[in-house]
């Protein structure tokens, strides 16, 4: 088992979602860190899969408009 350093409030705050669900901090983080390294693999496995040809193609589709006024920043 290995040890990492997380800042405190990260820390605290897992703390709290761990007591709500009656488990150890260090079994929520574990929970947590897999999901995400499972989530980030399928993003590298599908950007594999695509091309910046294929993104332009795409984008080639999509009318030149102004963006309404409520979605402009």
């Amino acid at each position: 088992m290995k040890s990492i350093l997380i800042p405190d409030d990260i820390y605290e705050r897992a703390a709290e979602l761990a007591e709500r669900d009656h488990v150890s901090v260090e079994r929520l983080v574990a929970a947590l860190v897999k999901q995400h390294v499972g989530d980030w693999s399928r993003v590298q496995e599908r950007a594999a899969r695509g091309s910046v040809e294929k993104l332009k193609r795409v984008l080639a589709k999509v009318n030149d408009t102004p963006a309404e006024a409520a979605d402009q920043i």
